[in-house]
């Protein structure tokens, strides 16, 4: 990301002086319009580096599915608090695709615990009680 930010830089801004020169001269410069710009950018970068950490610390798939989620929380947020209506289909989508994700979810959870619980179990040491006796207890 380090290496690839200065670049993506230099090209909107040459991209955005060469496709829209007038919105760029037009704009009204002053301290609060920039600081607005500024801190987008800033909280922009925040959002792509947490997903970039998020992809190194887990699988892709789930970095999309988390993505998805996220995405079908700010529709359905923007449904509930704003009152935007995005239409029946989207709406239904969404709790469809967090159906979806949760069902993921449980599995993935249930799939790592079936890993996980039969290995501790053999890490437990056996009872002396249960050598003198003769019986075996798991």
């Amino acid at each position: 990301m380090w290496k690839t930010t200065p670049i993506t830089l230099i090209f909107l801004a040459a991209m955005s002086l060469c496709l829209d020169p007038p919105a760029v001269l037009s704009f009204g410069w002053n301290f609060i319009n920039t600081l607005g710009i500024l801190t987008s950018a800033f909280l922009g970068f925040l959002l792509q580096w947490s997903g970039a950490l998020a992809l190194g610390a887990t699988s892709a798939v789930l970095h999309v599915v988390l993505e998805q989620f996220k995405t079908c929380i700010i529709l359905l947020g923007n449904y509930y608090l704003f009152g935007s209506n995005p239409g029946i289909i989207s709406i239904c989508g969404a709790f469809a695709a967090i159906a979806g994700m949760s069902v993921y979810t449980y599995l993935n959870l249930k799939q790592q615990s079936n890993k996980i619980f039969p290995r501790q179990a053999t890490l437990l040491p056996k009872s002396k009680l249960s050598k003198e006796n003769g019986t075996s207890q798991n």
